[in-house]
């Protein structure tokens, strides 16, 4: 008879060491459950918390030297109404603790909290942590103990892989905004924006936020939830800009706006109705990611088999993140929305490497943009070729002399030469147009400027020519390629039996000021005819040179023939 109450005493009795939990009516003390050991869970079996108190008891009989003398509890921080810490010492007294929500501090970082035991005098027995409000989460049942405070929230190695990773999503975004003012493409914009909020939603779920700016925690939650879906729908009007227009039929692409709208508004609902249906709200929500998710990986399908070279890279970017986000649906469809699923890390690194695949496709297109760029540049050189320089002699034409003449004076060419050749039209009367061609090109080569920096010559049509220069032998300079022209002439065209001369008329207009030259053109340039007209007049084979002064106004000036 004496051994059966026994057994039975045994049986109800708490495990030593044991962590025990039990779920009750807000009547109901502690003390009275913990008359009944056989109504608590003190195993791994999955653990509903439907009702309004939980209570999670921790057997310290096990605990000796300083670990049955703990004075402070950390765990992992949440959102509570009340939290009463009850202790038990060996000796049997009995002392409790009520907490709420704001007068629990942050603990070694942003992610925990820490509270401050009851003080028994002595060894403890047992430590009650009674939760009244709902959706306890399992970070009750995982309370660390020690003896010391580890002191306010600084940031730790977790912390700061996490600022390591927000390092690393932001760089694109930076790049982004530097190029974007040159390329004025507006898909940079919006991969800057998803990196900016990959970095806010890096930095809220790893605990970062409260340490860097003073949030509430509602505030701190709404900025975690949020952040997820506006860097879902960044992405979404990324890709809307980003994918090749002939590569997505403008009606589908019309859908990717629908979907960012959707995810905002998914986000939106998923964080502000929590209140109104909180036994369907993570149901709907997950629910409508995966719709997006679905619908968007359709229309990168669709472009990809159109043949979008960008496609391949938005699909494997976003493939983790939505490996993520599946398991967190099947984790909340299979075993209930109040399961637990730790996703930071995975999520972290899921973004990371979604940054970087998009980074990588915006460098493939900067580089089809350079090519295109190159090309452009090519194809604008070859149209300058030929609308800017003359098709027989190769020398620029009268266009390019009226665009370049301003910044031709600003360089300091202020000496001008109207060059000639004499008796051409018998040339060609004598030896035939074939021939005045080659005639007009030897000129031409005895012309050109090669090396010298000093001249530029034109060809203004049929035999003439003119010649810019500078320097102060600006004037032997222009004498010496007139008399070259007859010498190249004579080597190089054999059919010609003669001598074919040149005259030139020369104007030095270097004491004029700058401004003066360039509106003068019109008039430096008769005044140059003029002067061939005087050399021709003269017998030919012959040079008019003038030197204008500042005092004197365009045309007047004085002759003085040089040979």
């Amino acid at each position: 008879m004496l051994l059966v109450p026994a057994k039975l005493r045994a049986v109800e009795e708490f495990p030593p060491g044991s962590i025990c939990r039990i779920s009750v009516e807000t009547d109901v003390s502690y003390s009275e459950t913990a008359q009944r050991p056989r109504d608590w869970d003190c195993g791994s079996d999955p653990y509903r918390w439907d009702t309004q108190r939980d209570i999670i008891r921790y057997d310290l009989r096990n605990f000796s030297g300083t670990a049955a003398y703990p004075r402070y509890a950390t765990f992992e921080r949440f959102e509570f109404d009340r939290l009463t810490i009850m202790v038990e010492a060996v000796d049997g007294k009995i002392v409790s603790r009520s907490f709420g929500f704001h007068d629990v501090p942050l603990g070694s970082s942003s992610l925990q909290a820490v509270v401050e035991l009851p003080d028994t005098g002595g060894p403890l027995k047992t430590i009650a942590v009674i939760h009244d409000g709902e959706y306890s989460p399992d970070a009750l049942l995982d309370l660390k103990f020690s003896q010391k405070n580890d002191g306010s929230a600084v940031v730790g190695y977790f912390q700061l892989l996490a600022v390591l990773i927000c390092g690393l999503l932001l760089t694109p975004a930076i790049f982004d905004l530097i190029f974007s003012r040159a390329l004025r493409e507006p898909f940079l914009l919006y991969h800057s924006l998803f990196c900016v909020m990959a970095v806010v939603q890096t930095a809220a779920v790893s605990g970062l936020l409260p340490l860097l700016i003073d949030l509430s925690y509602d505030a701190e939650l709404t900025i975690t939830y949020l952040s997820l879906d506006f860097m879902i729908a960044a992405t979404i009007l990324f890709a809307y800009h980003f994918i090749e227009p002939r590569r997505l039929a403008a009606g589908r692409r019309r859908w990717l706006l629908v979907l960012s709208a959707f995810a905002v508004l998914n986000g939106l609902g998923g964080t502000f109705l929590i209140d109104w249906i909180p036994d369907l709200i993570d149901y709907l929500y997950f629910g409508g990611l995966m719709l997006t998710f679905g619908a968007y990986f359709a229309l990168l399908l669709t472009a990809r088999g159109n043949g979008s070279r960008v496609a391949p890279y938005l699909l494997w970017g976003i493939g983790p993140l939505f490996l993520v986000i599946l398991a967190q649906t099947f984790n909340v469809y299979v075993f209930g929305a109040s399961a637990h699923f730790d996703e930071t890390w995975l999520q972290n690194l899921a973004l990371l490497f979604e940054v970087l695949a998009t980074a990588l496709a915006v460098a493939d297109r900067f580089l089809i943009i350079r090519r295109q760029r190159d090309r452009a540049l090519v194809t604008a050189r070859d149209l300058e070729a030929i609308t800017e320089h003359d098709e027989l002699t190769g020398l620029r034409n009268r266009r390019s002399l009226e665009i370049r003449y301003p910044d031709l004076v600003k360089e300091g060419f202020t000496a001008l030469a109207l060059v000639d050749l004499d008796d051409f039209k018998a040339i060609n009367d004598d030896f035939g147009h074939p021939v005045g061609d080659r005639v007009i090109q030897s000129a031409a080569w005895a012309l050109s400027p090669g090396d010298d920096d000093d001249l530029i010559a034109f060809r203004m049509g049929g035999e003439e020519f003119l010649l810019f220069l500078r320097g102060k032998d600006a004037a032997e300079k222009a004498a010496a390629r007139r008399k070259a022209m007859t010498a190249r002439i004579l080597a190089e065209v054999d059919e010609v039996d003669r001598p074919v001369t040149a005259s030139m008329g020369f104007v030095d207009f270097g004491d004029l000021a700058s401004a003066e030259a360039t509106e003068s053109f019109g008039k430096l340039y008769v005044l140059a005819d003029r002067l061939l007209y005087d050399a021709k007049c003269s017998g030919r084979d012959a040079a008019e040179m003038e030197k204008l002064r500042a005092e004197d106004p365009i045309p007047r000036f004085s002759h003085q023939a040089a040979e």
